[in-house]
């Protein structure tokens, strides 16, 4: 039995609906803010099926300072509906996410709670963007293009290395291998693209922003 299993824990509940109220037609990678989500809190309780109806409450509402409407205080909203470790998660998430906009994101392995749900995050995005490259028929290309999420490959890289040890096991070799499998189409399609000897290629651009 999980926070989500049924009859699932009234704040899990409530998380729930007022996700799905303030997420609007926000997308992540593609699909409903709202299911996007909804999978951060499955995999959290696949991975730790004791995690706490606060954290699985920050899961489903991880993403709503970043897509609430206009007016709603994200902090004094979450502090005064869920609590402070509810809030606390979620407001330091959003700022990871705004960190990735810098040259060089910091990687706090110091806030357990943060940086489990944060990556349970990147494993369920970097899983969403597979599923996607592979209906296109060539998920080189597909990453190739997707350049933010290029320049950022080393530094998930290394947030996957921090939670080792940390983190479930279970985690942290999901988080791994997803990884691989990007790495894996890129060198797959550079090498069907590569210069030929005495040409020039131009590197990938990283651009930043939440849409890797």
């Amino acid at each position: 039995m999980t926070v989500l299993s049924n009859p699932r824990h009234p704040l899990v509940v409530t998380a729930y609906r007022d996700a799905r109220a303030l997420y609007g037609d926000h997308l992540v990678e593609g699909r409903p803010a709202l299911a996007h989500s909804a999978a951060v809190a499955a995999a959290l309780v696949r991975h730790v099926p004791d995690a706490s109806a606060e954290l699985a409450a920050a899961a489903l509402l991880h993403d709503l300072p970043e897509f609430a409407p206009a007016g709603v205080d994200a902090k004094a909203f979450l502090a005064g509906r869920y609590g402070e470790e509810t809030a606390h998660v979620v407001l330091a998430l959003a700022g990871e996410h705004q960190a990735l906009d810098q040259p060089d994101p910091p990687i706090e392995t110091g806030d357990y709670p943060v940086l489990l749900l944060s990556t349970v995050d990147k494993a369920v995005a970097f899983a969403s963007n597979i599923r996607r490259a592979e209906q296109t028929g060539d998920a080189g290309a597909y990453f190739a293009a997707k350049t933010a999420l290029v320049g950022l490959l080393d530094y998930f890289r290394r947030y996957h290395q921090a939670g080792i040890g940390l983190l479930p096991v279970s985690l942290t070799d999901e988080y791994g291998h997803v990884i691989a499998q990007v790495d894996t189409a890129l060198a797959a399609h550079r090498a069907r693209h590569a210069t030929p000897v005495g040409g020039a290629s131009a590197p990938f651009a990283a651009n930043s922003g939440r849409g890797w």
